[in-house]
């Protein structure tokens, strides 16, 4: 921690080593913001200078950081003071009870900083992101090395965020290499990369390189490892006449990779077929709305369950309309051909490989 009370009770923010030796040799007792503990100042070559409990504390706010989380914050306060913001470290909401890593300042803007290093459920960010907005503070989750890698996964996805010129987005930092980026344009096919700090560049498409036979084969796993969803909509299929494993290939394409559905995306495509098949006509907004039942909110806390339903049921709507199987009129769809199902899934995979679909 960079913070702590002296002995008049008022914030001192420690940063530089200098600093350190500086306060150590002052004498002053320094106490912790939240348990009033007394704190040692640790000034060591491998971590910037800090603040920490004595061994055996039982403070949860003062719980010992990673390195990576010390660096992360001290890295984010550098780039954010070049960048003209006032930066106050670890400051605590008492209306909340809530510590903010960082809270950025310029006038009318008030603006946390939360950089995840540690393993955070869905339950408490959506909690945490609430107080920050219950006292009128946008927040920002910068994810640390724990969450690394190629593509989104559940793990990072709950931490998505939305907007209406770069979609789907996730940002991350890596303290050690001192670096910042973005993926953004988020999709089931690939995303846009983008270094932020300390050289912004422009993005670059990263595919996600899955081929259509690839994601066909994933129903064969399903039924083979008898997962219940799978399971569950396959008994549908066989009350209407047809193969799961023969689902039209239309379920595959231009998947979203979205978090928060309660099941695997294409199966809830065939769901949707399943239930809209017999309709003559029917609305966008119905359309949408069926998505709503499943998405699981708690997986998806700062992209929210409506969010989730729009990006799928968009992009869905997007290909069958594209693929020639529905005409939209306003708020109004109807169907111009039925997508084609097969036999099995060998022969789906045969007409795959033919481009035959």
């Amino acid at each position: 921690m960079f913070v702590a009370l002296d002995a008049r009770d008022e914030r001192i923010q420690i940063e530089t080593h200098e600093q350190a030796v500086r306060l150590r040799t002052a004498g002053t007792p320094y106490r912790c913001p939240a348990c009033r503990e007394e704190l040692i100042i640790r000034n060591g070559r491998v971590l910037p200078a800090h603040f920490a409990h004595r061994s055996g504390s039982d403070c949860v706010v003062g719980e010992p950081e990673s390195r990576d989380h010390l660096l992360g914050k001290h890295l984010l306060a550098e780039w954010a003071r070049a960048a003209g913001w006032q930066v106050d470290f670890e400051v605590y909401f008492s209306g909340i009870k809530q510590r903010a890593d960082l809270v950025l300042r310029r006038p009318g803007t008030v603006h946390a900083l939360e950089f995840q290093c540690a393993p955070l459920s869905g339950q408490r960010l959506a909690e945490r992101t609430a107080g920050y907005a219950q006292v009128g503070v946008t927040v920002q989750w910068l994810l640390g090395p724990r969450y690394f890698a190629d593509h989104p996964t559940a793990v990072q996805g709950k931490f998505e965020t939305w907007g209406p010129e770069r979609g789907r987005e996730l940002r991350f930092v890596d303290p050690r290499r001192r670096r910042m980026w973005a993926w953004w344009g988020i999709t089931g096919t690939g995303m846009q990369v983008e270094e932020l700090a300390p050289y912004p560049r422009p993005a670059v498409w990263r595919p996600r390189g899955v081929s259509l036979a690839q994601e066909a084969s994933r129903v064969v796993q399903a039924l083979a490892y008898r997962d219940k969803a799978a399971v569950a909509v396959q008994s549908m299929c066989y009350e209407r006449g047809v193969n799961l494993g023969g689902c039209p290939v239309v379920v595959h394409r231009c998947l979203t990779a979205v978090a928060g559905l309660t099941d695997k995306e294409w199966l809830v495509r065939v769901r949707w077929l399943l239930r809209f098949w017999r309709e003559r006509v029917w609305s966008v907004t119905a359309s949408k709305q069926w998505w709503c039942d499943y998405v699981e909110p708690a997986r998806v806390p700062l992209l929210g369950q409506r969010s989730v339903a729009e990006v799928a049921a968009t992009a869905w709507l997007d290909v069958l309309i594209g693929e020639g199987y529905l005409v939209r009129e306003g708020n109004t769809l109807r169907w111009i051909r039925w997508p084609r199902w097969y036999a099995d899934v060998d022969r789906k995979l045969g007409a795959i490989n033919r481009g035959e679909y």
